[in-house]
Order: structure tokens, then sequence, then C-alpha cells
């Protein structure tokens, strides 16, 4: 029978003798198939090909994305996701590379970020980024998708981008142009004879300038942002903005996560992957895993059994989901990332030690320490200093 998957039951499944298949109801299509060899994530979909009105069901696909010790559950919902899209569009996922029949100066829009995205995928990009670059292409350029790669005219990508910009602002229209180049780089690299399809039309574009990235919250204003915190209706965003600054987690990682993660006796937050790709044990310190505890408390009481920390309700659907919304309409500047950056501030000021800091952060260490040091055998040192940090941002607000 279906069921709604979580990622403990996903683990305690174990093999009685006979293989089985258990659906989930959250991603139509996705599985967990097991057998006495193995137990793998699984999409299973029909195929349809043809014009609108006149499709005929080619087949029902079977796709593997991975085992169940390679990939969390999210992982699986959201590589589900792009390869069920992938089969609305009449498209094979098993089907060798080969027996698409066209070279790269042939490829639509669509299947040069389909190509762009299997190429992620090779590089260990995580499903969240390759779903919300899908996600913009439809988004932004609807009518691009259906034309071939090569009839893209310089003149177009520099029409998009300033409707972009004028319907969605600079940083959408930047970030939706920039992507279209780098997929367009993959088909120029992958293309047989480079002479077949025309130079990157993205050449043609002047990009907007940017608000810099490092804005951060001034230790002397962190009073009155700490009141406009206070001042939000909602309990469990007060706390979770006010988490966000104590941890400087990444405010997409901040909203997604999920209450079997939390190992308050252990002072830690396991979090199964990362952006970086790998996995992180965000170390608590005492007002963290009071605040913590405080979150998870309160959101059992407002949305019972939800596997979140921060669960939420869909405006569209009613359904109980995870938070998707880190922004505040009060404060349209002073939540999500520049509560990381306001973070590294914070320690550079106090102190602590620049490797430290990244490891803190979940950052890639550079040179030849990030070879040889290893975060989990640095735990206890890492708690320390995310006492320190507490200890200071507290007093600071």
């Amino acid at each position: 029978m279906p069921e709604r998957l979580t990622e403990g039951a996903v683990q305690k499944l174990r093999f009685d003798g006979k293989a089985v298949a258990v659906r989930d109801t959250k991603v139509i299509g996705l599985m967990v198939a097991m057998n006495k060899r193995s137990k793998s994530y699984k999409v299973q979909r029909d195929l349809w090909q043809g014009q609108r009105g006149r499709q005929k069901l080619i087949k029902t696909v079977r796709h593997t994305l991975g085992s169940t010790d390679d990939l969390t559950l999210e992982d699986a919902r959201r590589r589900a996701t792009a390869v069920i899209e992938q089969v609305k569009r009449g498209i094979d996922p098993n089907a060798p590379k080969d027996s698409l029949g066209v070279d790269a100066n042939h490829w639509t829009v669509r299947r040069m970020y389909d190509e762009y995205a299997a190429d992620m995928r090779k590089r260990e990009c995580t499903e969240r980024t390759i779903s919300d670059i899908l996600a913009r292409l439809d988004r932004y350029l609807p009518k691009w998708v259906d034309l071939p790669i090569g009839e893209i005219k310089r003149s177009m990508a520099r029409e998009a981008h300033a409707r972009i910009t004028r319907d969605h602002g600079p940083r959408a229209a930047n970030q939706a142009l920039k992507e279209f180049r780098a997929a367009y780089n993959l088909a120029l690299k992958v293309v047989d004879d480079p002479d077949d399809l025309p130079g990157n039309p993205v050449v043609a574009v002047t990009f907007n300038k940017e608000r810099a990235s490092n804005r951060v919250i001034m230790p002397e204003d962190l009073p009155e942002w700490q009141r406009r915190i206070q001042a939000l209706q909602n309990p469990l965003r007060r706390d979770m903005h006010t988490l966000g600054l104590l941890s400087g987690l990444r405010p997409g990682t901040l909203v997604s996560l999920e209450r079997e993660w939390v190992r308050l006796d252990d002072r830690a937050i396991s979090i199964p992957r990362m952006k970086s790709g790998r996995s992180f044990d965000l170390p608590l310190s005492t007002p963290m895993a009071d605040l913590v505890q405080r979150i998870m408390t309160a959101s059992q009481v407002l949305f019972p059994d939800a596997p979140w920390v921060f669960p939420s309700r869909s405006s569209k659907t009613g359904e109980v989901i995870a938070t998707q919304v880190w922004r505040e309409k009060t404060l349209p500047s002073e939540t999500g990332h520049i509560l990381r950056h306001t973070y590294r501030t914070i320690a550079q000021r106090i102190g602590v030690d620049h490797v430290n800091a990244r490891l803190l952060l979940d950052h890639t260490v550079q040179g030849i320490d990030g070879v040889y040091i290893h975060e989990q055998a640095l735990f206890d040192t890492l708690l320390a200093e995310q006492e320190r940090m507490s200890a200071e941002l507290l007093k600071l607000v």
C-alpha cells in the first residue's frame, strides 16, 4: 500500500523473503524497491509520445534513482520529480544516449537543459540546485523550451534579459541568462562539429549590476533586528530566524531541517546532505539546543506528526509541507543569507580560527588543510566555538 515515506521508515525496511515495493504518496511514482541484494529508490510512470491530443502509450518506465544508502529521501524526491517531468515530455530516461538520435546542434533548449542537469549530477551537484535551474527555465524562458538551440539569437538573449529584469528583477534576469549560458557552453563542448552550432548568444547580454552579496547586519543594528523579529506574529518564524543567526545555516537548509536529524543528547543536528554534497553535523550550543527544543515542541503542537522542524501549510493545496519561504515582507533584506554573512563576520570579529569558522559553516577548507582535516574528529572543538559564537551573538542582540 502507498504511504507517506519518511527517512526512518525507509531505513527500517527489511527483506523478509520476497521482493517488495513501497510507494510514496507525496511524489506519485516514487517507490522504495527492495529485494535480497539491494534497497533502492525507483520511479515508475507511463511513457506517452506523439502530438498533443494524439499521444500513444509507449510503455511503462521504471527507472532506478539510486541506493537508499547513497540518497536521502528528499534527494530521491527531487530526483524523482525531475525524472517524472522528463517522462511527461516523452523522453525515456532509460534510453541510451545514442538512441536519441541527435547531435548537440539539433538539441532543443529543453533537451539542452536536460543534458546540463545530467552533467551536473555527474559532478554531484545537489538535486535542489538542479530542480531550481529547471524550474527557472520554465518560469522565465517558457517560449524557448521547444526551439532548437541554434535558433536562439543574440537579440533574443538581450530581449529576454530586459524582459525578465522588468518583470522579475535584475538578479532573476542575470541568473536565468547565466544558467542558459552554462547549459549552452556544455552543448558547445560536446557538439561533434563546432561549426554546426553558433556561438553562445548570451555574449551579447550586459548583465545587471547586483547589490553586493557580502552585506551583513552590523553589530550595533542587531538589537533593532531582534526587536523586529520578535514582532512577527508566527512563533515558528521568529525562532527560525533566530536559529538562522545562531547557526549560520544556508536558508534553504534551515527551512528543510527534519525532526529525525535532531540529536539533542549529542548536541547536534545531523544533516545527511548539504549543498557541498557532504553530510554535516551542526554543533548545537546550549542556547541553540534550548531553542531547537522549543521549536520542536511548538511545531508538534501546531502541526502534529509533521516530519520537519519548520512545517507550514501550502497556500495552494492546504497540505503540510516544509517551509519554503525564509523572507519576511516586513524585513525584506534582513533574513535569509544575510544572517550567514553576519555569522561569519562576528566569527572573524571574536577571533574564531578561520578553519573552524569554515567548518562551522560547511565551507570547503582550502589547500592542504582541506585534505588532512576531518571535521568529525574536531566536533568537540567546534562545539566549544559554537558556544562562543552564541554567547557573543546573544550579547549583541
